[in-house]
């Protein structure tokens, strides 16, 4: 079933709950005939965290009236989509690549409030990732927390933080806390200041620890870390200990208290 309601003037949330059936798309058709008659435009959340699956008929259904559908979804401003299910997120994004003029902000479960602070235009940022220096009891050692998803602004801010740390003669070792990632736009890849800093970054550290994350950047991590400069590693979320007292090997600054550390979490 479908639930839709006005969250605000100019501003819908859709919510699917359990299977998505052909009563389901009528339902929304007739929201999207109206919204079309009245013009148009608009915000839309979109809820998918607890839809379990879809029939055919729903997927006939809404074939039928895809031209119906495609008039309302590119008269609307921002669309957000909320899901926990990642094939759903991935074809969300490649649909908006696919589609000119459309452009979905895909969020996981944990993002639902970022997601309708967009939608409802608090704020300008359709993603509220973090990048936050932690302090650890030793200035031989920039330690930082990333969280949410990063923009180009973001990523370049996070790069500028590190670049400026390391500047420091007695400072090589860097760590790197995860947590809540989901990755980051695809422009900040191409940013050109990431892309510096990134380099710069390789050439001053020693040593990288890596905590937590999916497990693919872990195991990117070790891949890496052989055929670079700086000896990189990788722990788990609950081994930040470990992490520091690895990165405190060999330094002459007294390391850090365990405590500390673990106040920072």
């Amino acid at each position: 079933m479908i639930d839709i309601e006005t969250i605000a003037p100019h501003a819908h949330r859709i919510v699917a709950i359990a299977e998505f059936r052909q009563d389901d798309v009528k339902k929304l058709l007739g929201f999207v005939k109206e919204r079309n008659e009245a013009g148009g435009g608009g915000n839309l959340l979109i809820d998918v965290t607890a839809m379990v699956g879809f029939s055919f008929s729903a997927v006939a259904e809404e074939i039928g009236h895809m031209g119906a559908f495609m008039k309302y979804i590119y008269g609307l401003d921002r669309i957000a989509i909320i899901s926990d299910e990642e094939w759903i997120r991935t074809a969300a994004r490649l649909e908006s690549a696919l589609l000119p003029g459309v452009v979905y902000q895909v969020y996981d479960e944990d993002e639902a409030e970022a997601a309708r602070a967009w939608v409802l235009e608090e704020t300008d940022q359709p993603h509220m990732g973090a990048f936050r220096e932690i302090d650890i009891g030793n200035k031989s050692i920039a330690a930082y927390e990333l969280s949410g998803r990063l923009d180009r602004e973001q990523s370049e801010r996070g790069v500028a933080i590190v670049r400026a740390a390391l500047e420091a003669p007695d400072c090589s070792r860097m760590m790197m806390v995860i947590r809540n990632w989901h990755g980051f736009d695809p422009d900040a890849a191409i940013s050109r200041k990431v892309m510096a800093g990134k380099l710069e970054l390789i050439k001053n550290l020693d040593r990288y620890a890596i905590v937590g994350g999916p497990a693919w950047i872990r195991n990117l991590a070790g891949f890496v870390g052989a055929l670079v400069k700086p000896e990189i590693r990788s722990f788990d979320l609950d081994e930040q200990d470990e992490a520091i007292a690895w990165l405190s090997e060999g330094l002459s600054e007294t390391e850090p208290e365990l405590e500390s550390a673990a106040s920072d979490r």
